[in-house]
């Protein structure tokens, strides 16, 4: 019988659909089932470290930041024998891992559990000499780091609708690109840098496909460096990059990079993010680390 413990974590209201799926799992999971309701991620983080390996299943309620929680939970639980079936029912903004995943609306949580079924995906590791954070879908450095700090301002004021288009434009109008040096065993950039997002998964920003093609599942890290590109050349391309396809320009490349990866700001702190979550640094080291952990699944494996 699956052991089950559902986080939410934040004061995000969960949707009408989303009430029905967890009072769903309570009639047939019982007393196997558990909902915790985290206020913030340190609280979630700690009660999940609190748990030990008779948990069969870990689901969260929320978006990329929710799962983005249970993610570094699992993999800094402190018992190596913590390896429970992780899910997310969507309930975020952007939900951009959910469609990374390839999964979608029809997802059926009950049976999926009930099956214990899962899929083993990889993981990203994005290390500064202060702080490590796991990703499953993306982490960026560069742009997006300051796009997330930008975010938090405007989601007080407007809300998350139009927040994310809002602090694009304005931190493309006052971002300095700063100049950078990348070096892997099979890689070497050194310049300015817009971007660099290392894409375990395709997309990001809700629903921008940041690097397609990109699969959760298959061995390796992908990079997109944007150089010098400007707001211009990011408002050309912003249906086309929604609708799946790469950018075509001269400072636009979509490569497959070895890890371990060094990054150096030869210029200061870099802001960077890791699936929604900011973190920043003058130094970075990002490394794969292939089947990693358990995602639940439609098909048993």
């Amino acid at each position: 019988m699956p052991l089950i413990y559902c986080i939410t974590n934040g004061n995000k209201k969960i949707t009408s659909k989303n009430r029905h799926i967890l009072a769903a799992l309570k009639e047939k999971f019982g007393a196997n089932f558990y909902l915790f309701k985290s206020s913030d991620s340190a609280e979630a983080l700690s009660f999940i470290h609190a748990l030990d390996s008779n948990c069969t299943h870990l689901i969260g309620v929320g978006g990329d930041g929710t799962f983005n929680v249970l993610l570094n939970a699992v993999c800094t639980h402190p018992d190596q024998a913590f390896q429970p079936i992780i899910g997310i029912v969507p309930n975020g903004t952007g939900n951009d891992f959910f469609r990374s995943a390839g999964l979608n609306k029809a997802f059926d949580f009950l049976e999926s559990i009930g099956l214990g079924a899962f899929r083993t995906i990889d993981v990203g590791l994005i290390e500064t000499p202060h702080e490590k954070r796991y990703f499953a879908n993306i982490t960026d450095v560069g742009f997006g780091g300051a796009v997330v700090i930008e975010l938090q301002n405007f989601r007080k004021r407007f809300g998350t609708n139009f927040s994310y288009g809002l602090a694009i434009v304005k931190t493309f109008l006052k971002y300095k690109r700063p100049l950078v040096q990348m070096t892997a065993a099979d890689f070497r950039y050194e310049g300015e840098l817009l971007l660099a997002a290392f894409c375990n998964g395709s997309i990001f920003g809700d629903g921008l496909h940041i690097h397609p093609g990109a699969k959760i599942d298959d061995g390796q890290l992908k990079l997109t460096l944007l150089g010098k590109v400007s707001l211009f050349d990011y408002l050309k391309n912003v249906v086309k990059v929604k609708r799946g396809k790469k950018i075509k320009h001269p400072e636009a490349h979509y490569l497959e990079v070895s890890t371990p990866l060094q990054l150096q700001s030869l210029e200061g702190v870099l802001h960077a993010e890791t699936d929604g979550e900011y973190i920043s640094g003058q130094s970075f080291e990002v490394t794969l680390h292939t089947a990693k952990i358990k995602l639940l699944a439609m098909n048993k494996a």
